[in-house]
């Protein structure tokens, strides 16, 4: 009930006993308010979903700079909500009955607003200017009810926190797969004193000898990985977290020394990543088995052998929320003796046609829907979270409505397309697919629940057939002319940026220009870079630079491997090289200033 960042203790220039009264009357203050805190807590819990559909709603609304009216307070918290609400109250009082006497509930009751009354007095930052008894208690209040804003809040990211970090745990089935495929391909036996192991002491030099983390964040993942690697705390496959790491390791030294780099830089990123929770991470990664799905993660997707892979638990994916909020919606449309209008407005809002009267109905049946369908989605027991909800519910009005329930009937146009070599065209077949509904509804070939009637099956293949038809013509019209439009230079710089979007942004676009240059020369070399700009959304500046870097960390390798071959040492090495180099760069960097910089590194 008392909000931590609404108190401010006496500064030490203050008197002993001003102190000493702000801090008896705050002690005493926490302790009077348990009962509420307790009763609190169990509102927190049971009114979990709608709390946190209306701190969603808050700022839909507030995004259109209007604010919550009485009416939606009625919905988010009471409306159809009895149940719930009995169950409360007879659940605290019982709670209550139980843990405090009758003395202590009265004197609380009777003794808090007075206490908070000195507490405001006794805090400058509180005190009400037009200070009087009735704004002295209307200030108490507030206090209170600021208190009961911050704590819920906090409660609800308390519960949301703990219950995300059990998200790892979901794909821990893959997790020991991955594991599986590591040991089956580099080792049978895994070592299980990590720390005095090869693999792992080359890897803390690495991290100590690299230029692309400050030395502040390697210090932090050296002492991370000590700490770590003397864990004998076993995962469910078997292997402690420190033999998982060496597994990584070995598939990180797999492959030429490029590819290697790579995947040791991008395993000390997640390994950084790991030691700091995040809201914002999909999946969160602090705990033992999130570190551990963490380091695997690090080869999905740039390490081709073993193939490391992870299936997404479905039901925090935005997809699986739309599917979720279309029955529901469909589920509210069976009983409304508009339904088609609704349905046809829809359609026609959705493909971009200027109609107001479509829009309007379009939105009187969102705000008919949207407040329960949030607590729907935010209920105890889902697994959705604030983002995924919000995200939802801003682009609510795309969510595909009008699709087609019969598999039977979806499955022949399928053929169709197939039939036209467009078998492979989801986005025509789902096209398609809403229009046959739409003609559906017209001839009353539907269910109320918008399933197709029993009797309708040949009737709707052909319907089906003639949209197809006219669908499929003017997708290859609109084909041809695209095809006509398209820049050949611009689908290889996607298809080679498609290849590499696991990197960093500085390693796709080194990469990208390394092979991309090769391709092109004159004007369609500038042709080539200004569409990589775009793509990665850098400057000309900035691409030099890192293009400059890349070439300064090349001659590095390079420098490092003759000097160990030859003997040499570094300044010999470059007056040999020069000439080699100063003809193989692509781009304006000075060779001294190369070789200075490698002598330097």
């Amino acid at each position: 009930m008392i909000g931590i960042s609404q108190l401010q203790f006496p500064s030490k220039d203050s008197s002993r006993l001003k102190f000493a009264s702000y801090f008896v009357n705050f002690v005493a203050l926490s302790i009077l308010v348990n009962p509420a805190n307790a009763f609190l807590s169990f509102a927190t819990i049971f009114f979990r979903a709608e709390i946190k559909t209306f701190y969603i709603y808050k700022e839909i609304k507030a995004a259109k700079r209007e604010k919550i009216t009485k009416k939606d307070y009625w919905e988010i918290f009471f409306k159809n909500n009895m149940i719930k609400l009995v169950s409360f109250f007879l659940f605290s009082a019982f709670i209550t009955y139980l843990t405090f006497t009758t003395t202590f509930l009265l004197i609380s009751f009777l003794a808090t607003i007075p206490l908070t009354m000195v507490l405001i007095l006794l805090q400058s930052e509180l005190r009400p200017k037009d200070f009087n008894p009735v704004t002295l208690f209307k200030a108490s209040i507030s206090f209170f009810l600021e208190g009961v804003k911050e704590n819920v809040r906090a409660s609800v990211n308390k519960l949301d926190n703990a219950y995300e970090h059990l998200l790892p745990h979901q794909l821990n089935d893959d997790i020991v797969k991955n594991i599986d495929k590591l040991k089956d391909k580099y080792c049978e036996q895994v070592p299980e004193d990590v720390i005095k192991n090869d693999e792992y002491i080359q890897f803390i030099r690495y991290i100590d000898g690299s230029y692309e983390f400050s030395d502040e964040d390697k210090g932090r993942v050296i002492e991370f990985l000590g700490d770590f690697c003397k864990d004998d705390q076993k995962h469910s496959s078997g292997f402690t977290g420190g033999q998982i790491l060496l597994l990584v390791l070995k598939a990180c030294n797999d492959g030429d020394r490029e590819a290697a780099k790579n995947k040791k830089d991008a395993l000390i990123t997640n390994l950084l990543d790991s030691q700091t929770f995040s809201r914002k991470e999909r999946i969160p990664n602090t705990c033992f088995t999130g570190i551990v799905y963490r380091m695997l993660s690090t080869l999905e997707g740039i390490h081709p052998d073993p193939e490391i892979r992870f299936t997404t638990p479905q039901q925090i994916s935005i997809s699986e929320a739309e599917n979720e909020a279309r029955k529901f919606m469909l589920g509210r449309l069976k009983n409304k003796k508009n339904s088609k209008e609704i349905l046809k407005a829809w359609h026609t809002v959705q493909n971009n046609h200027k109609d107001n009267e479509s829009q309007k109905i379009v939105d009187g049946f969102i705000s008919e829907v949207s407040i329960p369908l949030m607590r729907k989605l935010l209920s105890f027991f889902s697994q959705y979270s604030e983002q995924i909800v919000l995200t939802l519910m801003k682009n609510i009005s795309s969510i595909g409505l009008n699709k087609l329930q019969c598999l039977e009937l979806v499955q022949h146009m399928r053929n169709k397309l197939q039939e036209h070599s467009l078998g492979d065209q989801g986005s025509l077949l789902e096209n398609i697919g809403e229009k046959v509904f739409l003609e559906l509804l017209n001839q009353n070939l539907l269910k109320t629940d918008f399933s197709l009637k029993d009797s309708s099956l040949d009737g709707a293949k052909r319907i089906a057939n003639k949209i197809i038809i006219g669908e499929v013509e003017k997708f290859r019209s609109e084909a041809a002319e695209k095809a006509r439009e398209v820049n050949p230079i611009e689908v290889q710089v996607d298809v080679t940026l498609r290849g590499l979007s696991t990197l960093p942004r500085e390693k796709k676009c080194c990469i990208a220009y390394s092979r991309l240059s090769s391709q092109y020369e004159g004007d369609e070399r500038e042709t080539m870079e200004n569409i990589l700009l775009k793509k990665l959304e850098i400057t000309k500046k900035e691409m030099n630079k890192m293009l400059e870097e890349n070439d300064i960390r090349k001659l590095k390798l390079a420098l490092d491997d003759a000097c160990k071959k030859s003997g040499k040492n570094m300044e010999e090495m470059i007056k040999e090289v020069e000439e080699v180099v100063s003809s193989r760069l692509s781009h304006e960097v000075s060779v001294s200033n190369i070789a200075a910089e490698a002598a330097r590194l």
